[in-house]
């Protein structure tokens, strides 16, 4: 039975923008509402557009030598309105009545001509095999999907390369198209063209964390109860180096910097991610962070913890709270409560035993403590210390030692070293600011060994 319609959504990232291009263009909800008439409508937008200097620049990554970027080609506008129309001709003669077809990516309507790298990126054209799998000349691409393609850079985002955002969610894909789409049309509006969306990031991970982040604040969403798969594709078609790089941002990640702005902790989160910028007090001028590397956008993207960004060490303090942490630790760590639960009480017993005692070094020792041994000792002599002086409570069973503080023995130490700090700052912050007299018994690194061996 014929299905009526002339797009869905295909699951081709190169097709897909086009087609919320087309939608955000449009002012369609959903690509089943297009109509041959919109498609009509953008092509004469589109024609003004590439056919501007700054845009025929942006496209020399997408479409290597077609109309606009061939430099040979004359009456460039002309040639473009045919290819266009010729498409949009298929198109129509196709009717929405796709129901099976030979394209590899809406698998709805047959092919007529194989398509190479000038119509879609990162495929073969001739012997410039490329990114195409099966080492082919080009690529079974319908009519449809093409002219859909030719609409994408609209929707693309200038990050040194190109840079194209693909989701499973229609709220972000909806949101960010209208956005891209936003700035094209002022730029038509100003008849000053800029080529494709560019806010001058030139690092892609940072790019795409400001873009996921300015998504959910600047639209009232129930972000965190979203879910989306978002994928991000950094390339270049250029016929010298074409290049793809792609980045997955994990579905927990986004849940928690939903989390972030739900709960109004968006200030402390910049605190945390201004903290992983290399060489962050380098950073003279006000725009100069976008293109520095991230050791937290970085982390997140690969599952690594980031845990020690949220303390300062120097400063002793936290940034955000024990919720907005063990959140992260639930969300994207994927901790379980029980261990949450205990490392939050030996936090609160140290902190306790600390303040109790005025015992400052042994937090400086906790705080320089270089490997697992150290540590691990650490507590021992805490716990000892503890019970001379009477207490009625253990800092943790063997249980708890073994499956909560170290499950993973002397491999995830470290993050427990910061979790328990993060604990004993967020405790002590306000009472060691004024503890000047103790801070005088604080050690160096140099002697913390010999320090601790002699407690032995």
């Amino acid at each position: 039975m014929s299905q009526g319609f002339l797009y869905t959504f295909t699951g081709n990232p190169f097709v897909d923008a086009g087609i919320w291009a087309i939608c955000e263009w449009s002012g369609r909800k959903k690509p089943e509402e297009i109509t041959v008439e919109d498609l009509r409508e953008i092509k004469q937008d589109v024609i003004s557009v590439y056919l501007s200097p700054e845009w025929a620049k942006s496209l020399y990554s997408v479409f290597p030598n077609n109309a606009v970027t061939n430099p040979s080609v004359k009456n460039k506008d002309k040639r473009l309105l045919e290819f266009l129309e010729q498409l949009i001709g298929q198109v129509e003669s196709q009717g929405g009545l796709g129901e099976f077809g030979n394209c590899i990516s809406c698998g709805r309507y047959d092919v007529e001509d194989v398509r190479t790298k000038t119509e879609i990126p990162l495929i073969g054209s001739g012997t410039l095999i490329n990114f195409f799998p099966y080492g082919q000349q080009g690529a079974d691409y319908c009519a449809a999907c093409t002219l859909a393609v030719q609409f994408s850079p609209f929707i693309f985002y200038a990050c040194g390369k190109l840079l194209l955002i693909h989701s499973n969610s229609n709220k972000v894909m909806h949101y960010w198209a209208e956005k891209a789409i936003k700035d094209v049309r002022r730029q038509i509006s100003a008849n000053s063209y800029r080529g494709c969306f560019d806010e001058g990031y030139k690092n892609p991970v940072n790019a795409l964390f400001h873009i996921i982040e300015d998504l959910i604040l600047q639209y009232e969403e129930r972000w965190i109860e979203e879910n989306p798969s978002i994928s991000m594709y950094h390339f270049t078609n250029y016929n010298q180096g074409p290049d793809l790089e792609i980045y997955r941002v994990p579905t927990p990640v986004f849940r928690f910097l939903a989390y972030v702005k739900h709960q109004d902790k968006f200030s402390e989160w910049i605190k945390i991610v201004r903290k992983g910028y290399f060489n962050f007090e380098q950073i003279k001028e006000g725009d100069e962070y976008k293109n520095k590397g991230n050791s937290v956008y970085i982390n997140l993207l690969k599952g690594h913890s980031i845990v020690k960004y949220f303390i300062d060490n120097k400063a002793r303090q936290v940034y955000g709270d024990w919720q907005l942490l063990e959140y992260y630790l639930t969300e994207v760590r994927n901790m379980g409560g029980k261990r949450l639960d205990t490392l939050k009480k030996v936090g609160d017993s140290i902190s306790d035993y600390i303040k109790d005692t005025q015992n400052i070094k042994k937090l400086n020792q906790l705080e320089m403590a270089s490997n697992f041994v150290t540590f691990r000792n650490l507590l021992r002599l805490i716990e000892k210390d503890r019970i001379k002086k009477g207490s009625q409570n253990s800092l943790f069973t063997l249980e708890e030692f073994m499956e909560d503080l170290f499950p993973e023995g002397n491999m995830g130490w470290k993050e427990t070293q910061d979790l328990l700090l993060f604990r004993i700052y967020e405790n002590l912050h306000n009472w060691l600011v004024g503890q000047d007299a103790l801070k005088s018994e604080l050690i160096s690194s140099e002697e913390e060994e010999t320090e601790l061996s002699e407690e032995e």
